[in-house]
């Protein structure tokens, strides 16, 4: 089982409590396909033993990230949604560093 661990204290409790005091978690709060992309995610991640594992959930599209976000991997929230939780693999894919939500494609 892996272990999840947040970078940034205001992300955590916006993942994992669904509360947020400042922009752009505030914002996201209303969007529920969001919210239910980030509770099958987390779930997802809770049960899996390594991040290799991620591949055999496809609507995740999780992937090794490139250029200025080498080092890092993300999986979508959500089947029809820009959003992506990016982190970073730890020890041998048991321990992940949730670094951030992005909107990944921007507004497309």
């Amino acid at each position: 089982i892996m272990i999840i661990e947040f970078d940034n204290e205001e992300l955590e409790d916006f993942i994992l409590l669904g509360k947020a005091t400042s922009r752009p978690y505030l914002r996201w709060l209303s969007n529920r396909e969001l919210r239910m992309g980030i509770e099958d995610a987390v779930r997802i991640l809770s049960v899996v033993d390594n991040c290799s594992q991620l591949m055999n959930y496809r609507r995740l599209a999780y992937e090794h990230l490139r250029y200025d976000r080498k080092g890092q991997s993300s999986i979508r929230l959500g089947y029809k949604t820009k959003f992506r939780l990016i982190f970073e693999e730890l020890e041998n894919g048991i321990k992940i560093n949730v670094l951030e939500i992005s909107e990944h494609y921007g507004d497309k």
